[in-house]
């Protein structure tokens, strides 16, 4: 019985470990220390508010010789599992709140966006490459990935909620060709309560 007692002590040891690390590992990964209970979390430094896009329209495509394009992303989205669907909601999430929403979220390459921490758990990134796919077929070079982002994050929206959450999206957004990843050190981490949350929206 003491053996077996002394292995379980042992297991214990090395599990309490290995959580340990982990979770020390989530904190820097979000570019935040690991909370202390005897220490008030620091705020992170307000941005500058950006400027609205005024040029930013609902119904856009219709006078861009594609008024399907919104259709085609919701047929897309229409297709994906429940938890691709959710996906496409974090995964515009993770888009604007880097730089805002110019799809620098789906750029590959080394030390992207699409490389850090926190979007290493992203899905729904084979739905916009369908609805792109469908797009260039129907209009070819006219809606930018930027805006079939923000479209399926809606759609998704709407299909999860059994439409009590639809809103029109304004649209003519352009593609950003620039994505690093230390740019999502900003990004609300999981662990934030709802203070931390609420200031770093408004922050954005």
């Amino acid at each position: 019985m003491a053996p077996k007692l002394a292995v379980l002590a042992v297991l214990a040891s090395l599990l309490g470990a290995v959580s340990c690390e982990l979770r020390i590992s989530l904190y820097a990964g979000y570019g935040f220390p690991p909370p202390n209970p005897n220490q008030p979390f620091k705020l992170p430094p307000a941005s500058p508010p950006k400027n609205p896009r005024p040029d930013l329209k609902v119904g856009y495509y219709a006078a861009k010789k594609c008024p399907q394009a919104e259709e085609i992303v919701k047929r897309a989205v229409e297709k994906a599992t429940p938890g691709e669907k959710a996906g496409l909601i974090r995964l515009f999430f993770h888009d604007c709140f880097v730089e805002g929403c110019d799809a620098s979220v789906l750029l590959a390459g080394p030390e992207t966006e699409r490389t850090a921490f926190p979007n290493l758990s992203l899905r729904g990134f084979n739905i916009i490459e369908d609805a792109k796919a469908a797009l260039e077929e129907e209009c070819k070079g006219v809606v930018s990935c930027a805006d079939i982002v923000a479209f399926a994050g809606r759609d998704a929206s709407c299909s999860l909620s059994d439409g009590k959450i639809n809103y029109d999206v304004p649209a003519g957004r352009y593609d950003g060709k620039v994505s690093r990843a230390n740019d999502t050190l900003n990004l609300p981490p999981p662990f934030g309560d709802l203070k931390l949350i609420t200031y770093m929206f408004a922050a954005n």
